[in-house]
């Protein structure tokens, strides 16, 4: 059994990869966030009605493509705004339609709870899968290391944004 000096420094080694490419293929991680946004709430009245008035407004696609950007290593609005027309998966999640970077900012900013949830989600099944864990417990702090991961990642591209303004 491990003393909890050695569980604090098994967690203090472990690390993400910056990019998930790493550990899982574009198309793994592309269908992991897709399965994510889609537990959200669409039916909901309210985001129904927002979105009949405001058809031009598209969410899923938005917090798909921050989040895989977020999650392959790509912070900067304006480079994920190229990205969406080289990149494959980028190009198929904004749905062909490239957001502009200001539209990017804008949304994270409104929506840094939701990107931050399902970052941390995509990242707690990465570990799971990698780590064959299935559905044991995880060890304690790794949630909130992966939250803090997600978190840290939305505040590097809120720094890049600022700094490329």
């Amino acid at each position: 059994m491990m003393t909890e000096n050695e569980l604090t420094k098994q967690e203090e080694q472990f690390r993400l990869p910056m990019d998930m490419q790493e550990w899982f293929s574009s198309c793994t991680l592309m269908e992991w966030i897709e399965e994510e946004v889609d537990k959200l709430d669409w039916n909901n009245p309210e985001v129904v009605g927002y979105l009949n008035q405001h058809p031009e407004y598209h969410p899923k696609a938005m917090l798909c493509v921050l989040s895989y950007a977020y999650a392959t290593q790509v912070f900067g609005s304006e480079e994920i705004v190229r990205k969406c027309y080289a990149d494959t998966v980028l190009r198929l999640l904004c749905e062909g339609q490239a957001p502009e970077a200001e539209q990017l900012m804008r949304f994270r900013r409104e929506n840094r709870g939701l990107l931050k949830g399902i970052l941390a989600y995509v990242f707690l099944r990465a570990v799971r899968e990698k780590f064959n864990l299935g559905a044991r417990l995880l060890p304690p702090g790794l949630k909130r290391y992966l939250v803090n991961d997600a978190l840290e990642r939305l505040d590097v591209a809120r720094h890049m944004d600022i700094l490329n303004e």
